[in-house]
Formats: structure tokens, sequence, C-alpha cells
């Protein structure tokens, strides 16, 4: 099994649940040289990360990597079973990380760094939020996560599952660019998520050493 993998990116989501699980993987470092070579668009039309080989099979995403390890390996207790009710809620986390929680965690991001590559967002959309447009936004798509979290550790009948790796990914994020108060639930979530030894083997240190 090989996961394709730059720091710092989503691709730390797919490595952190491959620790969590306890299962032996490769990692591939990517750097902008490789992105380019034709064999790695066979693996991933937009040339990005992460991209996991496991076999015949070859997947990007990290939602999706994340979503398949979990269920591969059910027996380690990372995704509810398909039968149980809590499956329900589990599904309704992972696509709530992607689809409604990162988008402003995003335009903040690049409103602070306009130096992100191009092929990330074209620049003429990049001026169309500010960052305090974007903060409103995200404040207003984190209530429910707010609310589940003032009685819980974790999302998921507070047990530590796939969905907790996926939304504490892009709270690092936030986490990072300074869009979380220290006095919120959130800001004491993701931290305690990073305490896990898991993260710790997976990011090796990348977030506390850089400054965004």
């Amino acid at each position: 099994m090989k996961l394709y993998y730059i720091p710092t990116t989503r691709a730390v989501r797919p490595r952190w649940l491959l620790e969590e699980l306890g299962i032996t993987y490769e990692l591939v470092n990517v750097d902008m040289k490789m992105t380019q070579e034709p064999e790695y668009q066979e693996l991933h039309p937009h040339r990005k990360v992460p991209v996991l080989v496991d076999s015949e099979v070859t997947i990007f995403e990290s939602t999706a990597i994340c979503t398949y390890l979990a269920d591969k390996y059910l027996e380690k207790g990372l995704a509810p079973a398909p039968s149980q009710q809590a499956r329900a809620y589990y599904y309704q986390w992972l696509f709530y990380a992607s689809v409604t929680l990162e988008p402003p965690v995003e335009h903040f991001m690049f409103a602070v760094l306009p130096n992100l590559p191009e092929k990330i967002l074209p620049a003429q959309l990049r001026s169309c939020m500010t960052t305090t447009e974007s903060l409103q936004w995200f404040n207003r798509v984190a209530e429910p996560l707010r609310n589940v979290l003032l009685n819980n550790d974790y999302l998921v009948e507070n047990q530590f599952t796939a969905a907790d790796i996926v939304v504490g990914g892009v709270l690092l994020w936030a986490l990072k660019l300074q869009m979380l108060n220290s006095d919120d639930i959130l800001y004491k979530y993701v931290n305690n998520l990073m305490q896990r030894p898991a993260y710790l083997l997976a990011d090796e240190g990348f977030y506390t050493k850089i400054t965004l």
C-alpha cells in the first residue's frame, strides 16, 4: 500500500488514519516536479495529493481514501458498521467536512496566502471574498459542529472515528490560520486531536514548525 503525500496538505488526513490503523504502508513524498510527470497524472488527473495505491485500487480525494481505509479495516473501529444507525451520522460529518466546513477555510487561506499556486484556485476568484466575510461564513457553518461538541469529545456517538480525522483535518488549517479563538470549543477539540500519538506520527511536527 502506497500513499502519495505532501506535508500540511489534505494528504495528512489519510496518513493520520493509516497511523491510527497501525498497518504497514509506504509513504511516497511528492514534490512539484513529480506532479508534472505524465506518470503522475495517471494516478491523479489534477496532479495533486493524496493518492492511495492499494493493490488493484488507485484512488484520490482525502475523504474517499479515509472512508475506504476505515471500511477495509472495519475491525479497527474507526467507522461504524454499515448496519449501525451511527453510520448515518458518520456519513453526515464526512460530507459536512468537505462540502460545508472546508470552503470558507479555503477562501480565508486564499486571502491571507496570495502566493499559493494558480492551479489551487484561479487568481481571478481569490478576491471575491474578504477575510472578514470568510470568517463570518466559517463561524456560521461551524455552529452544528460546535453544538455536537458541547457534550461530546468526538462526533459519532462520542467515539473517535475517521470522521474526526476528516473534520479535524479541516480544523487544523483553521487553527494555523488563526481562525479559532482559544475559548472556542473547536479550538479545544482540534488541540485534543493533535495530542493523539497517531497524529503526532503522521504530522512529524510540521504544523508546529511552520508559520502560515
